[in-house]
């Protein structure tokens, strides 16, 4: 395993406008031309990823304990910003990792907002394990050339599949929807009270 090429990844996600994305394929295809399998080239990647997110939220918590920075961070939308942040920042943290244009803010807000390092520590890592492991999966099946005719074959001789997954996301749906609803509810009951 090439270790300047680990190096080179960490930096490009750390100091560098590159996208993550764009990053990892790159780095996955290239491996796999020099004949890594695919899972050394997860378990190297994962590491990668995960110190690197680190160090966006060990850098803002730094920045957030300067005398200047901690002045500003008083305000009175910093401890609501803190609030959301509380409820909702474990699967912010997760989902960042697929949504980009907000992988990187996330993990500096989560930082300059003092999330709890364990929980930010135990997130960065299934995502960042979840992330690398499906570029590569990815990466490796375009490399076998999946064609259109494969997928379509695919979903023609397990069309359960497809309606499986639906119902999945339609019932995560529901219930969130659900669960927002009551806890809003909630929430105005006790402010009534």
């Amino acid at each position: 395993m090439d270790i300047m090429a680990l190096v080179r990844l960490a930096g490009g996600i750390m100091f560098t406008p590159l996208s993550d994305d764009v990053l990892m394929m790159g780095y996955t295809a290239l491996r796999i031309k020099e004949g890594v399998h695919p899972v050394l080239i997860w378990l190297a990647a994962w590491p990668v990823f995960f110190i690197s997110f680190a160090w966006f939220y060990l850098l803002a918590r730094f920045f957030r304990e300067i005398p200047f920075i901690k002045k500003f961070m008083k305000v009175k939308f910093l401890t609501r910003a803190e609030d959301i942040l509380d409820r909702r920042g474990l699967w912010a943290i997760g989902l960042s990792f697929f949504l980009p244009g907000v992988r990187h803010p996330i993990h500096y807000v989560a930082g300059l907002l003092a999330y709890p390092l364990p929980r930010y520590l135990g997130m960065t890592f299934l995502a960042a394990g979840l992330y690398t492991g499906l570029w590569t999966f990815i990466i490796v099946r375009i490399g076998q050339a999946v064609t259109w005719s494969e997928l379509w074959e695919w979903i023609m001789t397990n069309p359960s599949m497809i309606f499986i997954i639906l119902a999945v996301v339609l019932i995560i749906a529901v219930a969130s929807i659900v669960h927002a609803r009551r806890r809003h509810q909630l929430e105005k009951e006790a402010v009534a009270e």
